[in-house]
């Protein structure tokens, strides 16, 4: 049985005849009789008295109700689906790297809500590197932030900004230059540090030290509960290096704040994988794409589609 069978079930008992419920519906009438005969096969009994007038039998006046209701069904279904379709509501679930879910996820996140506030989104802190990408293997996310390039072939890539890091420096801290500070500088200060040990960031800073010969930073506390970090900075720990809004916000705590006199490389990506998204995900994507930095843009330059997300 599906859905056809009780609609021209209902379509003969409304109009009074097969005839006239083909005609109203456009159909041919051995459609319409073949599949009445199909649903009183499935049934194992006879809808239907055939003779100069059709009528239904006590089983057939059984069926009405439920077919009713279950084209009910069915049309509520469909009602939902297209809800879901047109963004009136919906889930969205991002794995975002560390670091990265004030900027730039949060204006992101943000700007997506104000355009389908009926659209729930989930944020959830996933592992750095490779292992980030098993958030998109397992489903468990449908898009993900991160700096690291994509371990498998079948991902699609938006760059949505490269992030800028501010030092945030306890309050006590003396003789600090108005201006922005170079790598050396900051060697001279002792660190608290929450990223991973072998992030890209981590990695590229011990690179540009040995570089200038200068010595590894000390690092005094290293931890993965971000919400220490700034309480550790601000009860004189060390310095650490926040991006900018995460800075700003120390700096209303109390922390002193400066510039880096360079810059990181750190580019942040949007990645999914290759394949249909849901219309909340490609909505998102979209958006991500129409603010991407100036020369970034999607990897291979294709543009978004529902058939290859």
């Amino acid at each position: 049985m599906d859905r056809r069978h009780f609609t021209y079930f209902l379509a003969v008992v409304e109009s009074g005849s097969i005839s006239e419920a083909a005609r109203q519906m456009h159909i041919s009438q051995p459609a319409v009789s073949q599949s009445i005969k199909e649903l009183e096969r499935d049934l194992r009994t006879q809808l239907f008295r055939r003779g100069p007038r059709l009528t239904l039998t006590p089983a057939g006046r059984a069926l009405v109700g439920p077919a009713r209701r279950t084209l009910r069904s069915f049309e509520a279904a469909h009602a939902a689906v297209e809800e879901v379709d047109h963004l009136a509501t919906g889930r969205l679930d991002l794995a975002v790297v560390q670091g990265f879910a004030i900027d730039p996820v949060v204006p992101l996140v943000t700007r997506f809500q104000s355009r389908h506030p009926g659209v729930q989104v989930g944020v959830h802190e996933t592992a750095s590197g490779s292992d980030g990408f098993e958030a998109l293997r397992r489903a468990e996310a449908e898009l993900l932030v991160s700096d690291y390039p994509a371990p498998y072939p079948k991902h699609e890539s938006v760059q949505i900004g490269v992030q800028e890091l501010w030092a945030v420096f306890p309050p006590q801290t003396d003789d600090l230059p108005d201006r922005a500070l170079k790598v050396a500088e900051l060697m001279e200060h002792r660190f608290v540090l929450g990223l991973p040990r072998h992030s890209e960031l981590r990695v590229w800073f011990a690179a540009v030290a040995a570089a200038e010969r200068l010595p590894p930073p000390t690092v005094v506390v290293e931890t993965a509960h971000r919400d220490a970090i700034v309480p550790l900075v601000l009860a004189g720990a060390g310095l650490t290096l926040l991006p900018a809004p995460a800075a700003r916000a120390a700096k209303r705590l109390g922390a002193q704040i400066r510039p880096l006199a360079f810059t990181f490389p750190r580019p942040c990506f949007l990645y999914h994988r290759r394949g249909p998204l849901s219309p909340a995900a490609l909505a998102f994507v979209s958006m991500a794409v129409a603010a991407a930095p100036p020369g970034a843009g999607r990897s291979g330059g294709r543009e978004v589609t529902q058939e290859d997300g």
